[in-house]
């Protein structure tokens, strides 16, 4: 547990910079455009961090812009003078901020918020923003999100984009954290062989060990530990760096790996400057991973959930006495799957037993499709 102090003239001036870009777009975008703010945390924590804004990002139907806090105070100041200004709110839900022993309540009272009281001195804050925003955000639609797991599937996507295909490359990976960890268990499952390279080598190999056990059984590539950086990064085709900003890829690891490979810093700051030198002499690709194109990913696949449960989730008996289902729900055996039950218009097949889908039609069952395809022609020519 740790104290921390909040600086209120600093969080006027982040508040106002915030409500500013926020203005600025709502005057600017098209009607059928959204806006997005996105909360996130980091790891790395000091008594010192202040909360900073992240850059506008544009996405197919609107904006994205966002913040990093350190505490639940910031959050709960931030969601309660954005909501309703925004459409949406995502949420990093990953436990990343540390326990706050007598949190600085000033800032409730200074920003007129009352949703502490007083004699709430002696309290612990949990680092839980997410909770704490449930509870603020009335008016604009809450998601809640991981940080750490759209950064690992930047990475991936940046990978195989280079290399197309992961099959038997040889990458290093520096720092065995949680994003250094689900990395190298989703390359690995991608046919890459993993070497972590590690400080802690008795914790880590009880990692990798578990990690190897994860993986489906027919997976043949695998995931080692080390603690010899320069050993592990021979013809390395990619080094990546996850820890906490500190530039520890070098560059005698640099000048042995494969000179058509890549090195990827997902900790930032985790290339030393002699290392990126190296990266430009050797023509080897660098690359700081950028999270705009999950953002927008994101996005999309949560208002389309949202969609899909407020729209497309359900069951029906249609005029025909036949039973529809869509949007995930399981259905009894012979109801028909199509792509909205409220209002089908394509038919996807006929439910089994315990949620599966038959494969062979029995007679059963190809009458009811019959009678569901008709009542589909029935609204297309109405």
């Amino acid at each position: 547990m740790i104290q921390y102090s909040e600086n209120l003239p600093y969080l006027k001036s982040w508040i106002d910079t915030i409500l500013s870009r926020i203005n600025s777009l709502r005057s600017s975008k098209k009607s059928n455009e959204i806006i997005v703010f996105m909360i996130g945390t980091t790891a790395n924590f000091s008594k010192n961090s202040k909360p900073y804004l992240t850059p506008t990002r544009t996405i197919a139907n609107g904006y994205v812009i966002g913040s990093i806090v350190y505490s639940q105070t910031q959050a709960a100041i931030l969601s309660s003078k954005v909501d309703g200004l925004v459409d949406y709110f995502f949420v990093d839900v990953e436990k990343k901020i540390p326990l706050i022993i007598n949190p600085d309540i000033r800032p409730y009272k200074y920003f007129n918020l009352n949703i502490f009281q007083p004699e709430d001195n002696n309290r612990i804050e949990l680092g839980n923003i997410s909770s704490m925003c449930k509870d603020i955000i009335k008016t604009s639609i809450m998601h809640e999100y991981k940080g750490n797991d759209i950064t690992l599937e930047s990475v991936w996507m940046y990978l195989v984009n280079i290399f197309s295909d992961l099959s038997g490359l040889k990458i290093v990976i520096y720092g065995t954290g949680n994003i250094g960890n689900k990395l190298a268990l989703k390359l690995a499952e991608s046919g890459a062989n993993i070497h972590m390279v590690t400080r802690n080598q008795e914790k880590s190999s009880l990692i990798a060990s578990a990690l190897n056990n994860i993986k489906h059984k027919y997976v043949l590539s695998n995931i080692s530990i080390s603690t010899n950086d320069i050993y592990s990064s021979i013809d390395a085709d990619a080094v990546i760096g996850c820890t906490n900003s500190e530039p520890v890829i070098s560059p005698e690891m640099v000048m042995v790996m494969n000179s058509n490979g890549v090195v990827v810093d997902v900790g930032k700051g985790t290339i030393s400057t002699d290392a990126i030198r190296a990266c430009a002499e050797r023509n080897i690709r660098t690359w700081r991973a950028d999270i705009t194109p999950m953002i927008g990913s994101l996005v999309l696949s949560a208002t389309a959930m949202n969609d899909l449960l407020s729209n497309k989730y359900g069951r029906r008996l249609l005029e025909c006495g036949v039973y529809v289902v869509s949007g995930g729900y399981i259905g009894n055996k012979y109801d028909v799957i199509v792509d909205s039950y409220r209002y089908p218009k394509e038919l996807f097949g006929v439910c089994s037993d315990a949620g599966k889908i038959l494969i062979e039609y029995d007679e059963i069952a190809k009458k009811n499709l019959l009678k569901v395809e008709k009542v589909i022609s029935s609204y297309k020519n109405s």
